[in-house]
């Protein structure tokens, strides 16, 4: 019942935003701006976002290795993994099928903790994930500063970072934490990995920011094929746009991604709002081909090992 109750909400609230969407934005001349993005501007988009992937399975690579993982498998096999859950992201509600398969998969990577300390890796690195893209977000807020008007975009900042940060501190807390926490809550807790190598860990940060400016750049490309938009600027559109993925009400952010582009371009570069949502549209279109190349690639597997 609680699963059902979750779809619902999800979908009511990707509903909703698609419908304010609507009753804001010419439909047909989002369509034409769409068509006005050349070719090589979207092949550029997507080559980047394929791009994060590969930087998304090295830093996952990077994650495990910094909670003690024992049996870390290949990096090759670490993107293919990462291109298949990219898939099951993209096109399945929720957007966190893909990783709780990541993290079922990669179980063997730790001795005691099993499925347990693999999920949780993947829970951390997504974690990080999310607080590169509000380092993003600050970064376009300092590179701006005084071109614009963006006293707002401070909160979504702080909180942002302040709350991902949070969900990685929670894990090891919780660990030392579970003696005191109710039965299965404890079992639970007991079995989550430790923090064993901060450098690895260090990298990983790092390697968060450099992933998310990836698709942070895929974005700007797009972009500036509609609207004279440097680099720093789209900083403060598309990070957090990407952002709504994580949101527990929509449907892996459609809808509510599309809104920020059309309310935020908008209110800071005077932007068209049918443009707006062109660029929104074309780079999830560059996130959709991206993940049905996982798709194909699932299906070359199972085919194999038939």
């Amino acid at each position: 019942m609680r699963k059902r109750l979750g779809l619902i909400l999800r979908v009511l609230g990707t509903a909703a935003a698609l419908a304010w969407i609507a009753t804001r934005v010419d439909l047909g001349a989002a369509r034409e701006a769409l068509a006005r993005i050349p070719a090589t501007a979207f092949a550029l988009a997507t080559a980047l976002v394929a791009a994060n992937v590969v930087a998304g399975a090295l830093r996952w690579r990077v994650v495990l290795r910094a909670y003690g993982a024992t049996r870390i498998p290949r990096l090759g096999a670490l993107v293919r993994l990462y291109f298949v859950a990219f898939f099951y992201n993209n096109y399945l509600p929720g957007a966190v099928a893909g990783d709780v398969a990541r993290g079922v998969v990669t179980r063997d990577a730790f001795d005691g903790e099993g499925a347990t300390g693999a999920l949780a890796v993947v829970l951390v690195e997504r974690a990080l994930g999310l607080f590169g893209l509000f380092a993003l977000l600050a970064a376009g807020l300092v590179a701006t500063r005084g071109a614009l008007d963006t006293r707002a975009l401070w909160w979504w900042t702080v909180l942002g970072s302040a709350g991902s940060f949070a969900l990685v501190a929670a894990i090891p807390l919780a660990r030392r934490l579970a003696p005191h926490l109710p039965g299965p809550l404890a079992r639970i807790a007991g079995k989550l990995p430790e923090l064993r190598d901060g450098r690895a860990f260090a990298v990983a940060l790092v390697l968060s920011i450099a992933t998310q400016a990836l698709v942070a750049t895929a974005g700007w490309v797009l972009l500036a094929q509609l609207a004279p938009i440097d680099l720093p600027a789209s900083l403060l559109v598309v990070p957090l746009a990407a952002a709504t993925a994580f949101l527990p009400i929509t449907v892996g952010g459609a809808g509510a991604r599309e809104a920020v582009y059309v309310g935020l371009c908008g209110q800071l570069f005077g932007m068209a709002e049918a443009n707006a949502l062109a660029a929104s549209l074309g780079l999830w279109l560059a996130h959709l081909i991206v993940g049905a190349a996982g798709g194909v690639a699932q299906l070359a597997r199972r085919r194999d090992a038939a």
